[in-house]
């Protein structure tokens, strides 16, 4: 491993370990080997930018240019390929906008949403990718603190709590690792010390230490202080400035969006208990507790809207939409938490119309929700629920007019392409049937929960945009986030306004006839809006929750339409109303994605990935030879063209030496030391004893090949070439044929080595380790053509006739 590459590891390791600030803001989750894997990708493609000696402000351009596909294929998968298109970098923008508001809802730690990983992946790259540039690239470790630094402050200042005196430890390790790593690469560019010998009778010299282990020794003192010195100080807190929390400024809500956090309660290894509750419905099992309303969809997730909050009123205003004909039942629910049950809305049935609770909340009319004020939660907490068991018959939801244009939003799918709407429109109107909203709404729960093509996994990616919502309406495979999400697009489709519910469904019956409700109750379900009823909720999801008696009466048994089926498949009976159709597994038609048939094969953005990732390290692999072959190249093309007879004497320094160095880096590439100091003459003599015939084990010698012979018969003719060049008083006649010389002596050299050399020098040729620094023959020229000093003549006196008399 060459200190370079090294160094690049390093730093790296020192981003890396620097990013550890950012685990007390967010939930850990992948986005931690996400972001791994994009500072050793940028590492990787950094060291490969430079080992093929590509301009160093390029260097920082080419990284950025293999992190963004990255960064792509991991945030949106679903809009990305390999190449970066406009239509991804769009959704990754709108991901960031998602991302950037979603860490001013949230407070920390925040759950590790899409939106938010994106952001800490682009702030790991990013970081990554300056400490790299000014680090290795310009060889400057001190200032490439200033990037680290300020990883480390923002999570510093944003964390409520402090990050403790772990985390800033292993920042300023990171820091002083890079600044160690440096100086050792710095000092072994002037070699090894050696150490004289002893005279006798005297002790043994000192061995020389570095300077770098000094400074080690003092980073790691000056960090002991700074770790220590704070912990003896009687400070009021960790902070520059005590805040106030009784000013009117300390209001701060702790929002939560549940859905990024479905999946991990669900598939958490224990089922903990979070809370029970009492109650005097008529149905207990159907008794929903609902902490958040999801109306908002750009196309990705759903998010609960922005709207104001106001003051917990003594009874809660009258549902919208609902008419006095519909029958409603009051309930009266007491809930109970336990003090691990840490959530920042009160869970209770809806819709609400009165509640008792203590602490700070404050009051959400859209959704009827109560969201705890300056960090409130029910933990440890207990509230009674007074609430209405809205109860509409068939018979009313048919007869539900249009609803009012104040919900114009809740029927709006803007977030999603235009060919994916009419996609998704187009099953759901084979789906829903030609009958009333109602006819349809109730003909999609039907489709998913009970026509037995769904199956109930919670096993399955995270993931309700565009082209998840339409692979699982193919795969028909997921858990309740994917199936309250696709029914609530679908009906916005149909004109329908919906909404996603998040909270728990009914919990399990206790002997003392109370519920108990555990973290693997999560639910969503969506709520759809009748005229006349109000907002109402279905029950999509099969194996999960009670659908509600007006989702379940007046289902008649049809045949379905010709017109959801496909040519020659026998459709299969489904419940019904008249006037619409519900196919069955074989004759639903799974929507087209862009590019090809439902039925054609897809290419998943983990497979992208992976796929992109062999391409990485095909190219580093072959790199060293692609550059290799190309340097040879050169060196034989300038040589042939400088045996013309019309090339001036004085242009050939370059092609000869490029060529004599061309045999030199040859004989690097196969093993055989080529030492710097060594002339042409030593050199050619050493190398021709390579060349050697060779003796078998009973002394006879063994037959050399004519590659061989030709080349030690080129190899002084070379040699010659290149001494007259350098150390001749007059620039030398015109060499001919130098170039087919060359060619010679690297056949001879190759067929000489074994096989193991052969590949090693075609794959990883030490040579271009050297690549970019001249030779000590070659600094002589150049210094002699830039001084070009009068060359004198030794004058030789004249001789004498010896008079032998």
């Amino acid at each position: 491993m060459t200190g370079r590459l090294r160094l690049a590891l390093v730093a790296g390791l020192a981003t890396a370990l620097t990013s550890s600030s950012l685990l007390p803001l967010v939930d850990a989750g992948s986005w931690i080997a996400q972001g791994l894997g994009a500072i050793l990708l940028v590492a990787l493609v950094g060291e490969g930018a430079r080992r093929i000696r590509v301009p160093r402000p390029i260097v920082g351009l080419t990284q950025l240019a293999a992190l963004i596909p990255y960064l792509l294929l991991v945030c949106v998968p679903d809009a990305s390929g390999p190449i970066p298109t406009p239509s991804s970098i769009n959704a990754f923008v709108d991901l960031l906008r998602v991302g950037g508001r979603d860490i001013r809802e949230f407070s920390t730690p925040a759950p590790a949403s899409a939106g938010i990983v994106a952001i800490l992946l682009l702030v790991m790259g990013g970081v990554a990718v300056l400490v790299d540039l000014i680090a290795v690239t310009y060889a400057q470790a001190a200032p490439a603190g200033l990037p680290l630094l300020a990883l480390y402050s923002v999570p510093a200042a944003l964390s409520q709590s402090g990050l403790g005196w772990a985390v800033f430890l292993i920042a300023a390790l990171a820091y002083v690792l890079l600044l160690l790593a440096e100086g050792r690469e710095r000092l072994l560019r002037w070699g090894r010390p050696l150490a004289p010998p002893a005279p006798p009778g005297y002790p043994p010299v000192r061995q020389y230490r570095p300077p770098a282990r000094g400074g080690g020794r003092i980073g790691l003192t000056a960090l002991a202080v700074a770790v220590a010195v704070p912990a003896l100080i009687p400070l009021s807190a960790n902070r520059l400035l005590d805040k106030n929390d009784s000013g009117p400024q300390s209001h701060r809500l702790t929002t939560i969006n549940p859905v990024v956090k479905l999946s991990d309660e669900l598939n958490r290894a224990d089922n903990r208990e979070l809370m029970r509750y009492r109650t005097n419905a008529l149905m207990p099992g159907s008794v929903y507790l609902r902490i958040s309303s999801l109306d908002r969809f750009d196309g990705h997730t759903w998010q609960p809207s922005e709207r104001p909050l106001t003051d917990v009123p003594k009874d809660f205003p009258k549902p919208p939409g609902l008419d006095p004909a519909v029958k409603t039942t009051e309930v009266v629910t007491r809930v109970e938490a336990n003090d691990g049950f840490d959530q920042g809305s009160v869970p209770m049935p809806f819709p609400a119309a009165q509640v008792q609770v203590k602490g700070n909340w404050r009051y959400e009319p859209e959704g009827r929700l109560l969201l705890g004020d300056n960090k409130q939660t029910v933990r440890g907490l207990g509230w009674t629920v007074t609430s209405l068991d809205v109860q509409p018959t068939p018979a009313q939801l048919k007869a539900a007019g249009p609803p009012p244009p104040a919900l114009s939003p809740y029927v709006s799918v803007a977030g999603l392409q235009p060919d994916a709407v009419n996609r998704i429109r187009q099953q759901a109107l084979r789906i829903g049937g030609n009958g009333t909203a109602y006819d349809r709404a109730r003909n999609l729960e039907e489709w998913f929960a009970r026509s037995n093509q769904f199956r109930y996994d919670t096993k399955v990616p995270q993931g309700n945009g565009a082209s998840a919502l339409e692979n699982f309406l193919e795969q028909k495979v997921g858990y309740c986030e994917q199936f309250s999400s696709a029914m609530a697009v679908m009906a916005r489709t149909l004109g329908i306004p919906a909404r996603v519910a998040v909270g728990f469904i009914p919990g399990t019956l206790q002997t003392d006839l109370t519920y108990k409700v555990s973290s693997h109750d999560a639910h969503a379900w969506p709520e759809l809006y009748f005229a006349g009823a109000g907002w109402i909720r279905f029950e999509p999801t099969p194996s999960r929750g009670t659908s509600p008696a007006y989702a379940q009466q007046d289902v008649a048994p049809v045949q379905p339409s010709a017109s959801a089926g496909s040519a020659g498949e026998a459709p299969t009976k489904q419940p019904q109303t008249s006037s619409s159709a519900v196919p069955s597994a074989s004759t639903s038609t799974a929507p087209t994605t862009a590019g090809g048939s439902a039925s054609g094969p897809k290419l998943s953005g983990r497979v992208l990935l992976i796929g992109a990732a062999i391409v990485v390290v095909v190219l580093l692999v072959v790199a060293p030879m692609l550059v290799r072959v190309r340097i040879r190249r050169r060196r034989l093309v300038a040589l042939t063209r400088d045996t013309a007879a019309d090339v001036d004497p004085q242009d050939r320094a370059g092609p000869v030496l490029g060529g004599w160095a061309e045999v030199l880096d040859t004989a690097r590439d196969l093993g055989h030391p080529a030492p710097d100091a060594e002339t042409p003459r030593q050199a050619a003599e050493r190398l021709l004893a390579v060349l050697a015939e060779q003796t078998a084990p009973d002394g006879e010698p063994v037959e050399v090949g004519d590659a061989v012979r030709a080349a030690r018969e080129a190899l002084p003719r070379l040699a010659l070439a290149t001494e007259r060049l350098l150390y001749a008083a007059t620039p030398p006649v015109r060499e001919v044929g130098l170039g087919a010389d060359v060619r010679a002596v690297r056949k001879g050299l190759l067929a000489q080595a074994g096989r193991g050399r052969r590949l090693r020098a075609r794959l990883l040729p030490p040579s271009l380790r050297r690549r970019g620094r001249p030779t000590p023959a070659e600094r002589w020229y150049a210094l002699t053509q830039r001084i070009r000093l009068p060359r004198r003549r030794p004058v030789r006196p004249e001789a004498k006739p010896i008079d032998l008399d």
